[in-house]
């Protein structure tokens, strides 16, 4: 046996990294009469930047805790690369290591790989755990560190939904053999509002896994090369003794061997709801959420005792590839789910993915591999074909449908005329009673001259209106007349209406102190109640957004110390949305920002989540800085932001 080796992340399609054990279930499953293998689950993830830690933030940094064997702690390079190679070098070896122990029980259905990945985005400093309380859960399970503040810069939690794996097919194309999984993600759902974890020992009752002091590559790999020049065969490991060489540490703790609790009966915020029966009807009391990587599971069971089921992780999907294109490190592209909002109306968005697995027993590869060819659409080109068939077969018939009714109101029409005169007669009698009204009317205008009289009588009335000889007066109703948003209307004299524009320059918004850690309103800003920029780790400000244009001031109720942290400006916007083209300004006056940012949030359904606009001290030219706000597009929170002074 030998560590699998892998590739670095493509730039396009994504890319697959399985577990060696997922492959070995395999063939546990296809030479077992009573095992079965199924993917049953998956979760998605939002990995971190890729870049050192900023005030307490969770990062992906290669250089945390890994060693090489050597014993010197690992130097990173470019990203990509260090992905690849630390989770074969550091992850798969671990696992082969497992796997080859002589500890190891082959009978126990559960792996290690879910345990393994978990303890890679520790040592990684991607991930925390802490462990939970009664409110949460019941049995002593672990969840994320998550202290993150409106999606600042403290600690973000990396898994983000929990769902089930519902659609598998087999293909089988030019001999070769592919397995198609189907990863649905629905509409209705946002994140999973708590993840949590339960520890698991190691298959295994050592607690560390030493390397081979005469062997210099990863297990099973002794003088060979890996084929990507950029990836090397160096062991990476959690620490080193001079006595015995690099180790893996796989003592049974919360940091250590955690594996993600499937179970609802686990969830407290399950089980006190009773409108929650699932995981599913828990994500859909979540909040919308980012994601750029997806764990997928799959379950052992066997088929005579189906109680004995084991949920193992088969490996992660990465979305794209690492690219510097976000500012300081670098970032896994991220996509966004939205949930739908009745009360904005916000429609929500769903995803759905599908892995082609090619079976492979190279021992050169990591076992399945994922592949995407022309073949694998043409059962979903076929069913658009035969939709779109269907769609123009409908168009014909609600065509013809619209003519028949056409014909059947024509119809109609004439059975009317025919069936309302009963006979000859009445319809004679009805034309000889035109004709009377007609010869009656041709009295009066026996001649040329008594219509030209009539003519010239209309003119000359109609002269005098336009001198003002004859008064005219109208009557009409101003009750429909009535004043709108920025407007009066003045009814007070009699016969007329006067429209007043009350709207005059900035609306002035009143400012209160805001509770940063419990999300509510402390105190209105005053003179004799000042802003403490000492504080600003702490609190904030928060207003309300009215209609037409704000202004915000923090002039003469800010004190003059130095701010320790970002000033961060929340405006609520429950009341009052935003508008296309409003504008909402913020004055400030003398302020030491410190190095600091000024962060302005909204969207007060969704926890003050959505960034209006982002100030890096270095675009502050002066201590009384004018920054002025425009929406561009109130539906999706897109804004604009200028410093005007």
């Amino acid at each position: 046996m030998a560590t699998p080796l892998v590739r670095i992340p493509q730039p396009q399609g994504g890319t697959m990294y399985a577990f060696a054990s997922s492959a070995r279930d395999m063939t546990r499953a296809f030479n077992s009469s009573d095992l079965n293998f199924e993917f049953s689950k998956y979760a998605l993830l939002d990995l971190p930047d890729f870049t050192d830690s900023v005030n307490g933030s969770n990062t992906i940094d290669f250089e945390l805790n890994l060693k090489q064997a050597s014993g010197q702690a690992y130097v990173a390079g470019q990203p990509n690369v260090d992905w690849a190679q630390t989770f074969q070098n550091y992850a798969l070896n671990m696992e082969e290591l497992l796997l080859q122990d002589d500890d190891y029980d082959p009978i126990i259905l559960a792996s290690d790989a879910e345990k393994i990945f978990f303890k890679w985005m520790s040592a990684l400093g991607a991930m925390d755990f802490r462990p939970t309380d009664s409110n949460e859960s019941s049995n002593g399970a672990y969840s994320e560190n998550d202290n993150a503040i409106l999606g600042g810069s403290n600690y973000d939690r990396v898994v983000k939904y929990l769902g089930s794996i519902d659609a598998e097919n087999d293909v089988a194309y030019q001999g070769n053999t592919y397995h198609e999984v189907y990863i649905n993600v629905p509409t209705s759902v946002g994140n999973t509002p708590l993840v949590l974890f339960r520890p698991y020992d190691y298959n295994t009752s050592d607690t560390k896994l030493f390397l081979d002091p005469n062997n210099q590559n990863i297990e099973g790999r002794e003088g060979q090369t890996h084929p990507d020049p950029n990836i090397n065969l160096e062991p990476v490991v959690d620490n080193w003794t001079s006595a015995n060489g690099g180790y893996y540490d796989i003592q049974t703790n919360g940091t250590n061997s955690v594996g993600i609790d499937w179970d609802p009966a686990s969830y407290a915020g399950i089980q006190n709801n009773p409108d929650v029966k699932s995981l599913l009807d828990f994500a859909k009391t979540g909040q919308q959420f980012r994601f750029n990587a997806v764990l997928v599971y799959y379950d052992l069971y066997s088929q005579s005792i189906p109680a004995n089921r084991s949920t193992n992780l088969y490996g992660i999907l990465i979305l794209d590839d690492i690219l510097d294109a976000y500012g300081p490190g670098t970032k896994i592209h991220e996509q966004i789910k939205f949930k739908p909002n009745e009360v904005t109306g916000l429609n929500g968005n769903a995803y759905s993915l599908k892995l082609n697995l090619k079976f492979n027993s190279s021992l050169d590869n990591v076992g399945v591999e994922t592949s995407v060819n022309d073949f694998t659409t043409f059962s979903m080109d076929l069913f658009m074909d035969t939709t779109t068939a269907l769609e123009n077969a409908t168009d014909l018939l609600l065509q013809t449908n619209n003519r028949y009714s056409k014909v059947t109101d024509r119809l109609d029409s004439l059975e009317n005329i025919i069936l309302g005169t009963a006979k000859a007669a009445a319809l004679e009698a009805r034309i000889k009673e035109l004709e009377d009204d007609f010869t009656a009317s041709s009295i009066q205008l026996q001649d040329s001259s008594s219509l030209l009289d009539l003519v010239n009588n209309a003119h000359g009335k109609i002269n005098q209106l336009i001198d003002g000889t004859i008064p005219v007066e109208l009557q009409y109703n101003t009750d429909v007349v009535f004043a709108g948003k920025g407007t009066t209307v003045d009814k007070s004299i009699p016969g007329k209406i006067k429209v007043n524009n009350i709207v005059d320059g900035y609306v002035i918004a009143d400012v209160f102190r805001w509770d940063i850690g419990s999300s509510t309103v402390v105190s209105q800003l005053a003179a004799n109640n000042l802003y403490d920029p000492a504080n600003a780790n702490q609190y904030g400000v928060w207003s309300k957004l009215v209609p037409f244009s704000n202004r915000l001031s923090l002039k003469n109720i800010t004190d003059s110390g130095v701010f320790n942290g970002n000033l961060n400006i929340y405006i609520d916007d429950s009341t009052n949305g935003w508008t296309k083209g409003q504008i909402f300004r913020v004055a400030l006056d003398n302020i030491d920002i410190n190095g600091n940012n000024i962060k302005i949030w909204t969207g007060t359904s969704t926890g003050f989540n959505q960034a209006v606009a982002n100030i890096d001290p270095s675009r502050l030219i002066t201590t009384t800085p004018y920054i002025e706000v425009v929406c561009m597009d109130p539906s999706n929170y897109v804004f604009e932001a200028d410093i005007l002074r």
